[in-house]
């Protein structure tokens, strides 16, 4: 067998990602902000690590997402300006967390960010060789690289949202029948998540087994790349081949609801509108089941998890339904050698991860891949 050309993290500052909001800071407001850097450590022992030492909830406290835990992460914790008095204000608060990582700057907001905060993510990669290139493999690398960061690639949940050997998804039904009752409830709510996110991602491997086919009454997202804080869906048309931007203000409050009232309509664009699958929460927007698309994804769901009991635990959880997505692709890509090595720059929209596209260039360029939780 052909040894692989390169490999990928082998140390952390092989992976450095920066997390950019999709609003500026105002330096007035009630949410304390704290821009940090972690090197080797979960954003979720982060974020336990505060919880275990003030004695508060989770909920507490404010993330935008997961980063990776081998690799060099600058993200952003808030925190509303009640919680911080009782805890002893800033100096306590950044006391603790600087034990655990390094801290950048400070600011203060209106509002808080949530996981559902629409932020992206800037990547800087190191592609280590493992031997020394001629000048057609830097070539041919090169061009292999570039190729495939013009293409959508499947916009999968990564492994660290399922844990070591995909333990957290294994867990919801234990969660679900009571017979694993975890303490925090944040970690009982992320169980019930990853399985979610479990059945997304099989979902989009249904629809990109062989190629992306669009059906009537596809729930359509338009990818801009200028205007990423915008996630309007939209309903894409057959019969016209065009898509009707869904009214969010006329949804009801069912567990699951359908389109039926529109704003406008616009011809479909096939290199901007992708469609989109759903990740099965509260309150969340299927397809119209009386549509291909709505067929589709009926007969997906009635084989899973669907039942009274558990789709009450997530209306209890408040965990509410979204649609991602099933392909994405990097911006503003820059490829560069350092010696033999390559180093890739890009960002990614919020939900996506960068290691699912690496992996991807694992068939693309022959790169040994490994990834921690």
């Amino acid at each position: 067998m052909q040894d692989k050309l390169f490999s990928f993290k082998q140390k952390s500052t092989d992976f450095i990602v920066e997390e950019e909001l999709p609003f500026n800071l105002s330096w007035k407001g009630d949410a304390f902000f704290v821009f940090f850097e972690k090197r080797n450590i979960n954003t979720m022992d982060v974020v336990n690590h505060l919880c275990n030492i003030f004695n508060i909830s989770r909920l507490t406290l404010g993330i935008a997402g997961l980063k990776d835990k081998k690799a060099i992460a600058r993200q952003r914790i808030c925190i509303y300006k009640s919680a911080l008095k009782k805890l002893g204000w800033e100096k306590l608060f950044l006391q603790w967390l600087s034990e655990k990582v390094k801290i950048i700057k400070t600011d203060w907001n209106e509002k808080p960010i949530w996981m559902t905060t629409p932020i992206r993510n800037i990547f800087h990669i190191r592609l280590r060789a493992n031997k020394h290139l001629s000048l057609k493999e830097r070539e041919t690398t090169s061009k292999k690289i570039d190729s495939l960061c013009k293409k959508w690639f499947p916009n999968l949940f990564g492994s660290q949202r399922f844990g070591v050997e995909w333990i957290n998804p294994k867990q919801w039904k234990d969660i679900l029948d009571g017979k694993l009752n975890l303490k925090e409830k944040q970690e009982r709510l992320f169980k019930i998540q990853s399985y979610a996110s479990k059945m997304c991602n099989e979902y989009i491997y249904s629809r990109i087994k062989k190629w992306i086919e669009i059906l009537d009454g596809d729930i359509i997202e338009i990818i801009d790349p200028k205007n990423f804080e915008q996630r309007k869906l939209w309903v894409y048309q057959s019969q016209t081949d065009t898509v009707k931007l869904f009214d969010i203000s006329k949804r009801n409050q069912d567990f699951f609801y359908y389109p039926s009232s529109f704003q406008k309509e616009i011809p479909f664009e096939k290199n901007t509108m992708m469609i989109t699958a759903p990740v099965i929460w509260y309150n969340l927007l299927l397809a119209d089941p009386s549509k291909a698309s709505g067929i589709r994804e009926k007969s997906f769901l009635d084989l899973q998890w669907l039942n009274p009991k558990s789709l009450n635990l997530c209306k209890e959880y408040k965990i509410f339904g979204i649609r991602r997505p099933i392909r994405v692709f990097p911006q503003k890509v820059k490829i560069s050698h350092q010696g033999d090595d390559i180093l890739l720059n890009f960002w990614l929209p919020s939900w996506s991860y960068a290691s699912i596209m690496i992996e991807e260039l694992q068939y693309a360029v022959w790169v040994q891949v490994s990834f921690d939780d």
